[in-house]
């Protein structure tokens, strides 16, 4: 296709030949010689889709904005990627913190309960020792008691016997 034949010069030559020389062989300029004219219009066609733009710059090369654009995107994209990993290891390092503190705070219950319960259990150890003791106490008052009677009951009996003469057997030697 010549240079004066490009869809965009309506109908003008192309005034820069020197430079048309060089860019013919481009696939870039090779391509927008097939392509037809932009119609123009007033309102921008506004259901233009994105894979009908995709389509039409297939076998374009990329351009350097494009280009740029694109490694943009994807650098931000990969680093949303990163932030978004950070998270989610953020996220289950938290929470195998809150289980870690969750299963602590569990067994300090527990050991707050066992030590409840032995201090219970001591308790009722020291109630049952005390009222053994009290129990021994009473029995040797008790016991003391019985002997204190038994010994007066002994002495009285005993003083009936001695001298007090109603028919008792004589404990003196006077007799023999």
């Amino acid at each position: 296709m010549r240079y004066k034949e490009m869809a965009a010069s309506k109908g003008k030559p192309f005034p820069f030949k020197h430079a048309w020389a060089i860019l013919q062989t481009f696939d870039k300029w090779k391509l927008r010689d097939q392509e037809t004219a932009p119609k123009k219009s007033p309102m921008l066609r506004m259901d233009d889709s994105e894979d009908e733009e995709k389509e039409r710059n297939l076998g374009k090369p990329e351009g350097t904005k494009k280009g740029k654009q694109r490694v943009k995107m994807e650098g931000e994209a990969s680093s949303l990627r990163e932030k978004m990993e950070q998270m989610m290891k953020a996220r289950e390092e938290l929470t195998r913190k809150t289980l870690e503190t969750k299963i602590l705070i569990t067994e300090k219950k527990k050991e707050v309960k066992l030590a409840q319960v032995e201090a219970k259990r001591e308790e009722a150890k020291r109630k049952v020792d005390l009222e053994e003791r009290m129990i021994k106490v009473k029995e040797a008052k008790d016991y003391k008691e019985d002997i204190a009677e038994r010994k007066r009951i002994f002495r009285g009996a005993s003083s009936t016997f001695r001298g007090g003469g109603d028919g008792g057997v004589d404990d003196s030697n006077g007799g023999a």
